[in-house]
């Protein structure tokens, strides 16, 4: 009983010496006026002594809050505005024009890829850093070579705006450097490396300066260390044309191309081929125009791959390094227009020419097809005997010297997109405007360019084709009234109404893939053709 008097008594003891705040009520937040209005000014013992006006978005703080204002810190002074008249915002509202914060956690920074935000990095937990700008609920940072976004309710801000240093300045280098594994950037402070960020795997940044066993780069606003065991160094070169050149090497170098160059590039895979493999895109470039070029619709001619491949190396090289390309501005016309790469439309096929018949899902299916011969060196076709560029949907029905059946070589299928390379490809020029499209194919130096186009149409895409023969030497196919139907660019020129070309880009060899030792040859007429495209397409409507 006698502990029970005793918590009433305490009870009672809370409720008296307990503050009023029916009345006002204490408030750590911000308001924004709405209006132009005038607010009631009081001094230190509350007295009413004046009003003063308030000007639309102005931020306030709230020193409290009662039913139907706030009173606010006005100049220093204690002031009331109506709630009708004010609406809550965020501390980053009130230091809008505050530069510097603290991470008070290990904050996230976040990078725009292919219009998601993916975690990147890491600002250390109270560690202080600088904004370029705001969006929404983000900080912008430049973290390196790449913009981050930070989110603001992991920060508080700084007003005392100055950075610590904490690095020794070593000599210039400037290059791209990649991390390894998750690496940390540290300063020095008190004769001790401190980490003050982390990135995450195969994140790329910018190296400004080399200082003994690291690498100095910039971080929102600081400069850092990162050791140089934690990172490679980008050496501008990933892809190798010079060799046979296979299915998984071209997906090692598009992830490589895609790592380096992630502000200019994008990867989808656009479909599966009927043994299950990806089929790839790249986009290389910034602007809203865009072309396609792809390459290996046949087997055998997986030369048209190491040609593409090269294409976008070089291409991006030279868009990094602010470097012309046979007299083209590289980085001016890919950030008007956009080339999309489908390097290898054949996946399996491909795979077929180069492994033989063990490397398909159903081996004894290919063998019988090809006459029980383990030499696939003429296969043309996918890997279920349908030719891919015999099945687009123009003019399907008259294309002639179809065997009837699958094999090798030429048979269309028994529909118009029935298979599933062909659909994709199909699919994914449909979902996009491209300006013009290049299917590249491998033996002849001839350049196929026309298909029942209007006499408009016809003068327009001459124009063009005579461009691409005078950088390269091919022929022209001379326009025949009733040439045969089926192709990629066939279907794409009748569909779209849009100019598209098909060059042959060696000499004859036969039935057999274009000899690895002709690359140099045919990289010297075609290294400037995707850039040159991509010029024209501004002109093309």
């Amino acid at each position: 009983m006698k502990n029970k008097i005793s918590l009433l008594l305490l009870f009672f003891l809370i409720l008296l010496t307990a503050p009023n705040v029916s009345a006002a009520e204490t408030a750590a937040e911000y308001v924004k006026a709405l209006s132009r209005i005038e607010v009631i000014i009081f001094d230190a013992e509350g007295n009413e002594t004046g009003k003063e006006q308030v000007d639309p978005g102005d931020v306030y703080e709230v020193i409290e809050s009662e039913e139907s204002g706030y009173y606010i810190n006005l100049n220093n002074q204690k002031a009331l505005i109506s709630k009708t008249a004010a609406q809550p915002v965020s501390e980053w509202d009130y230091y809008k024009d505050n530069k510097v914060f603290k991470a008070t956690t290990d904050a996230a920074v976040l990078r725009k890829e292919d219009g998601k935000m993916v975690k990147r990095a890491r600002l250390m937990s109270g560690q202080v850093f600088k904004r370029t700008g705001e969006e929404g609920d983000y900080h912008i940072i430049q973290f390196s070579s790449f913009t981050g976004y930070v989110l603001k309710s992991e920060t508080e801000p700084v007003l005392n705006d100055s950075l610590p240093n904490g690095v020794v300045k070593g000599s210039k280098f400037t290059n791209r450097i990649i991390s390894l594994n998750v690496a940390n950037f540290y300063y020095s402070h008190n004769g001790k490396l401190q980490s003050m960020a982390r990135i995450e795997k195969k994140v790329e940044v910018q190296a400004l300066e080399a200082y003994r066993d690291y690498y100095v780069v910039e971080i929102a606003g600081r400069r850092a260390y990162v050791k140089k065991s934690d990172v490679n160094r980008y050496t501008g070169d990933f892809v190798n044309p010079r060799k046979t050149y296979t299915y998984e090497q071209m997906i090692r170098d598009l992830k490589d191309i895609r790592l380096w160059y992630a502000d200019i590039t994008e990867i989808q895979i656009i479909g599966k081929s009927v043994d299950g493999r990806n089929l790839y895109a790249l986009k290389l470039g910034t602007g809203k125009n865009e072309i396609l070029i792809n390459g290996s619709h046949h087997a055998r001619e997986h030369m048209t791959t190491n040609v593409l491949m090269e294409m976008m190396d070089a291409y991006a090289y030279s868009y990094l390094r602010n470097k012309t390309l046979d007299g083209f501005d590289v980085r001016k016309i890919l950030n008007e227009t956009s080339i999309w790469f489908v390097p290898m439309v054949n996946p399996d096929g491909v795979t077929l020419v180069q492994k033989g018949h063990k490397s398909a899902k159903n081996p004894s299916y290919v063998l019988k097809l090809n006459g029980n011969k383990t030499d696939f060196s003429a296969w043309k076709a996918n890997i279920r005997g349908v030719d891919l560029n015999r099945q687009y949907p123009a003019d399907w029905a008259n294309i002639c010297c179809d065997p009837g059946k699958p094999g090798p070589q030429n048979y269309k299928g028994n529909r118009p997109l029935s298979e599933p390379e062909a659909k994709a490809l199909a699919d994914f020029t449909l979902a996009h405007d491209f300006k013009t499209a290049l299917a590249y194919h491998s033996s002849g130096e001839i350049l196929y360019w026309h298909f029942h186009q209007g006499y408009s149409a016809l003068q327009r895409d001459k124009a063009l084709a005579k461009k691409i023969s005078a950088k390269t030497g091919y022929s022209l196919v001379p326009a025949m009234r009733n040439p045969s139907g089926g192709g990629f660019t066939d279907w794409f020129i009748q569909n779209e109404k849009r100019p598209g070309f098909t060059p042959e880009i060696s000499p004859y060899v036969g039935k057999r893939p274009v000899p690895v030792s002709k690359f140099d040859s045919i990289w010297k007429k075609n290294y400037s053709i995707g850039i040159m495209m991509a010029n024209e397409a501004k002109n093309i409507n």
